[in-house]
């Protein structure tokens, strides 16, 4: 059972790693495109979604003791 739990949590780590990346390449794209000095909404979610992770990881924590 161990085993198929790593496999899993390796696809999931894998998928979240590419969501991450095509955020974080569509986000320089569109911030890429404004004219100098205006920065949008995706400035503020970057550090959102660090927080979210972080947060999840410590929800599996306390879970999984």
């Amino acid at each position: 059972m161990k085993r198929i739990d790593k496999i899993v949590r390796s696809i999931l780590l894998m998928l979240l790693g590419a969501m991450i990346y095509g955020f974080i390449s569509s986000a320089a794209e569109v911030y890429g495109s404004r004219t100098n000095g205006n920065i949008g909404g995706e400035a503020l979610v970057l550090p959102l979604m660090v927080g979210l992770i972080w947060l999840g990881w410590q929800i599996r924590a306390n879970v999984h003791k």
